[in-house]
């Protein structure tokens, strides 16, 4: 027989009533913070997809380059030294991420003789890529052939002693950014990348450094030739005085956002690394030192503020490129 506590249940109250707290459980859970595991930045880019690139560039190209080349947006004439270049768009390149400027594109062609990939519109972390994609172009590159990796970028200078325009090879660098646990090679290790730990003592060649400057030196530009060390740092924003005399006392001699990544996929991968930066804004400081010197505040002012305005020298630029031209031609002469 049917008792009270049995139909009380069946009612349409009642069902209305456990809908409306099956409801308030939905809405609760849904509230309660997930667990969200980010997909460690190793395991973006697996080496067969990379390969993939790789073999479709070379496949296309019908070449199999022995050098790399990646210039910063300042530096986009370097591209020009490449002879009769296929151009390959990123869209074109299976799985390869778009970039943020018009035109983005490998050229695979030669210099002088030398087979070479060059890359100009690199990709930035201050742009919203992870250090992975920051990376990309030297793994594919390394798995083109490449061997010999030339790496430029602009860069604001830390040192007094350099002026706007100036070249300066990296002999060194401070990963300010990897101090913060910022990485491409987070996660798990594919050994056909490169081992599991490596130093990054002796990234930078030193017989390609110490070539670059003799050739600096027979090319007449050693006035504007250095060599120093390198700081990478988050962007966009420029650094504060504070900072700069900070990485001053840690004797760096530019700071940029970028290059560093690729250095260390480079080196990851077993690749001869050259980079030099061009100083594209002189040390932020440099004027009161300037000032202290010469006692002409009104003189050294606008000496700073016309250098701003008119920018790099166009001599200095185009040093950069034979620079680059004369290394890989004399590196091409020693097979």
């Amino acid at each position: 027989m049917c008792n009270w506590e049995c139909c009380k249940n069946r009612s349409p109250i009642a069902k209305r009533m456990a809908a409306r707290k099956l409801l308030q459980l939905e809405e609760e859970e849904r509230r309660k913070p997930k667990l969200v595991i980010p997909t460690p930045q190793s395991l973006f880019y697996p080496f067969d997809e990379v390969e993939a690139m790789a073999k479709y560039i070379v496949d296309v190209s019908h070449i199999k380059p022995k050098y790399g080349l990646i210039c910063g947006s300042l530096l986009s004439n370097m591209a020009s030294l490449v002879e009769e270049p296929v151009v390959i768009p990123y869209e074109d390149i299976p799985n390869f991420p778009d970039g943020i400027e018009r035109d983005c594109s490998f050229l695979v062609g030669r210099v002088m003789g030398a087979p070479i990939i060059a890359l100009v519109n690199r990709f930035h972390s201050c742009d919203g890529y992870n250090l992975a994609t920051c990376a990309l172009p030297v793994r594919v590159m390394q798995l083109c052939g490449v061997r010999t990796i030339m790496l430029t970028a602009e860069a604001a200078g830390v040192s007094p002693g350099y002026d706007m325009g100036d070249i300066m090879l990296v002999q060194d660098h401070i990963n300010v950014v990897g101090m913060m646990h910022q990485t491409s090679l987070e996660g798990p290790s594919d050994p056909r990348f490169g081992s599991r730990f490596f130093s990054m003592v002796n990234a930078y060649d030193n017989d390609l450094l110490t070539k670059a400057l003799e050739i600096g030196k027979r090319m007449g530009i050693q006035k504007f030739l250095h060599s120093g060390v390198f700081a990478c740092v988050g962007g966009p924003i420029l650094g504060t005085l504070a900072e700069e005399r900070l990485l001053r006392t840690m004797e760096v001699g530019a700071v940029g956002m970028s290059l560093v990544p690729e250095v260390i996929a480079a080196h990851h991968g077993g690749l001869k690394v050259l980079a030099f930066v061009i100083i594209s804004k002189a040390a932020s400081d440099k004027g009161n030192e300037e000032k202290d010197k010469e006692n002409t505040d009104t003189d050294v002012d606008s000496k700073h503020e016309r250098e701003s305005q008119e920018g790099v020298p166009p001599q200095k630029l185009q040093a950069c490129s034979d620079l680059i031209g004369r290394l890989l031609y004399s590196m091409h002469l020693e097979l």
